[in-house]
């Protein structure tokens, strides 16, 4: 078993759609008009957004965690221009990560991908 997607509710399709793909330079996927439904596709798994008239805001500890190669490269071009959770740093369970919040509160974590030694 694996995940396939995960989609999120938000408020605003296009606050949202600048936040991730202006400021976290996530490439858009097609995108489904009836549902309001924004993919972004990673590999064979994608990650979307879909506006939902009267949204509330979601502000709690649940963290969708993307692993890439240039953690601090994004971290350079995200620190100063969205809600910053937690700022780049080593976890105490080993990994680098930091983590930033949506327009609607989601907080999104961007991990260094480890290295074939698992380091």
């Amino acid at each position: 078993m694996r995940i396939q997607g995960i989609t999120i509710e938000v408020s605003d399709l296009a606050v949202s759609k600048d936040f991730y793909e202006n400021i976290l330079g996530f490439e858009p996927g097609e995108y489904y008009a009836p549902t309001k439904w924004q993919p972004y596709t990673f590999g064979e798994q994608y990650f979307a957004i879909r506006e939902v008239e009267n949204k509330k805001p979601h502000d709690d500890q649940d963290i969708t965690n993307f692993e890439l190669d240039e953690v601090e490269g994004l971290w350079a071009r995200v620190k100063d221009s969205a809600d910053v959770a937690e700022p780049l740093a080593t976890t105490p369970y080993g990994t680098y990560k930091f983590v930033a919040k949506d327009p609607d509160g989601y907080r999104v974590g961007f991990v260094r991908a480890r290295d074939s030694s698992g380091r």
